[in-house]
Order: C-alpha cells, then structure tokens, then sequence
C-alpha cells in the first residue's frame, strides 16, 4: 500500500515536462524504501484532457494481465493527481533505440518484446477493448518482460450493455503514424482490434530498423502511402537499396549515413520476421491475424531459452568490446522530441 502523503515520498529526479500541464518523475517511497515512477498532473488542465487520464487510471486498475502496466496509487495532492507506476529498468523502447539500438534491436529480442506485447494484446481483445496506441514509447521493459502502457486511447466494444461489432471513435493526435488505414478512414465501417495488429506491425519496423515510422512524411501522404498498402519495411539486405557509384563505392559523404547503409544492407532478418510483419500490415483487416494466432508464429521460436537481459547485456559487452558507448539500465528519465511526451510516457 502507499499512501496519500507527498512527505512520504522522496523525488530522485527533476520533473520532466509532459506538455504544459504534467510532469514525470523518478521517486523512492521512503516507508519501504521502493524505487517508483510518479506521473504529476494539474487539475487545471482541460476537462477533456482530464476524463482521458482518469478513463487511463481507471483501465489499468480493470486490467490485471503481467505484461500490462500496473497502477500502483493514485491520490490527488494540492491541486495536482499524482500517479505511481512500478519502476521498469530498462525504460521505454524508444530510450533504447535511441540510447543503445540506434539500428534496430536485435531480431531475437523484437521477438522475445512481441511475446510479452502480443500476451496484453490477447487479453485486452478477449475483454472487448481496443488499444489503439501501440508503438515504441508505449512499450516498457525491465530484465525479465516488456509490457503495454498508455490506454488513453483504449476502447471498449461494450457500449450501454450491449457489444458493438465495430468502433467509430478515433483521437490520432499523438499515434496517427501508427494507425491503421482503416482508422484514419473514419467512415461508417469503423475498426475491430484488427486496428491494433497494424500497429504491431508499424512497431515492428520502428524497433527493427531503429527509425520511427513516417517520420518527415507530411500527414497527407502518409494516409495515402498506406491506402495504397505502401508500408515501412524491415531493412536488411533484401529491402535496402545497393548504392554504389561508377567506382562501386558507396557514395555517401556523411559517416552517419554511411554506417546505417554499412548495417542495413549486411544484415540479415530471418524470412520468419518479414513474414510476420507482413502479415501485421495486410491492407485488409479480415487477412490480418488475430493476436492469439500471431503468438504461435516461427518468428517465436527463437525466443527460446533467453530473456530481455541477456540482448540487453550482450549489447553492452559487444559495444565495450568495440570502443563505443556503454548500454546501461536506464536509470535516469529523459525528454525526448516527440512533442508533449517524454520517454517514460505510459
């Protein structure tokens, strides 16, 4: 149990803005000495904005599932809610991609991610919810498991006691390069929790490659590349382009650009994995499949006999050995760009 007292716990790191109304921090409840995350956010704020959160608070809490995040407390304080969440290791995916995997996550560690992801997917469609913002900064991870965060835009089918066979409702302010072409249609044949599979695919892509998805794509285009069933894909040798010069040399001044050529056109992801993402991003929601079916994929069966931590830690050795930057747990919360989040966003 935690209390309602903010004396009761010890702020370890400065506030980091979640837009001008929330804060996140990294915090040590002093009665048993617990290292946890706490989410602050302003009463202040629009009605709007507000029914989100609690509609957040009040999902966790219904949700008991190992690879969903778990609410620990919330209490308000002064005019502010304060909201604790366990304290995961290893952070966000997106802090690793960019901390560590600037090219992508090792393919055996995708899978071992998608496991756990595709477990939470089960269960939130099994309860008649869509989750409906599946990307990397909603993916959390510690040594042992990565789990969902983020039901801001979680949607239930169950609607005045009765179950509706598709849902209408849409917010893709923050997730709209995630989305599903059915979604962004918004028109009178809605979405099912197919919606959510695409996403898994998008994210698929985004954790491969190291890159996120339509990244400098204008909002318009991007619809229309994905109306089309124009992608990303996983790049590796069978998808990156071969760009030589006359001299067959690689024509590339900058040495970022350079490398990430050197890396995605050597590398090798296994036929299992295309296979998988492919499926994730089938045009047609009826030929995607379910979350329950996609976990017994052969993209799994490397995820055999290992955990989050022994890629984690062969990261961080193979990057010792080769003179660059150590991958460690992350234990500082950090800003990153995407406008009104930071990397512990859930």
């Amino acid at each position: 149990m935690f209390s309602n007292s903010l004396a009761d716990y010890q702020f370890l790191t400065p506030a980091f803005k979640l837009g001008q109304f929330n804060a996140v921090y990294k915090a040590n409840y002093l009665p048993n000495n617990r290292v946890i995350v706490v989410k602050k956010y302003s009463l202040e704020q629009k009605d709007a904005e507000l029914k989100k959160l609690f509609t957040e608070i009040q999902r966790c809490r219904q949700f008991k599932h190992t690879n969903i995040i778990q609410i620990l407390h919330s209490f308000i304080g002064d005019s502010d809610v304060f909201v604790l969440y366990p304290f995961m290791n290893f952070g966000t995916c997106q802090v690793l991609l960019e901390s560590a995997f600037p090219m992508g996550f090792p393919e055996p560690l995708i899978a071992l991610i998608f496991k756990d992801i595709l477990a939470a997917l089960l269960y939130i469609h099994n309860n008649y919810f869509v989750h409906g913002a599946i990307r990397a900064s909603h993916i959390l991870l510690d040594s042992h498991k990565a789990v969902l965060s983020n039901f801001r835009e979680c949607r239930s089918f169950i609607q005045h006691g009765r179950k509706k066979s598709v849902l209408h409702e849409v917010s893709l302010e923050a997730n709209l390069n995630w989305a599903a072409p059915e979604v962004l249609d918004q028109n009178i044949h809605g979405y099912t929790e197919k919606s959510d599979i695409y996403s898994v695919g998008i994210t698929a892509c985004e954790l491969a490659n190291g890159i996120q998805p339509y990244l400098e794509t204008q909002p318009t285009l991007m619809y229309t590349e994905k109306i089309r069933g124009n992608v990303p894909s996983l790049l590796d040798r069978s998808t990156y382009p071969m760009l030589l010069d006359d001299q067959g040399k690689m024509p590339f001044q900058n040495a970022t650009t350079r490398r990430a050529y050197e890396i995605y056109s050597q590398r090798v992801l296994s036929d299992e994995f295309h296979q998988f993402t492919e499926i994730c991003l089938n045009g047609s929601p009826e030929n995607r499949w379910s979350a329950k079916k996609l976990m017994t994929h052969a993209f799994f069966k490397q995820c055999r006999h290992s955990c989050i931590a022994d890629h984690i830690k062969k990261c961080r050795y193979e990057l010792e050995d080769n003179g660059g930057q150590e991958c460690v747990e992350q234990e500082e919360l950090s800003a990153q760009s995407y406008p009104a989040e930071v990397q512990w966003s859930f």
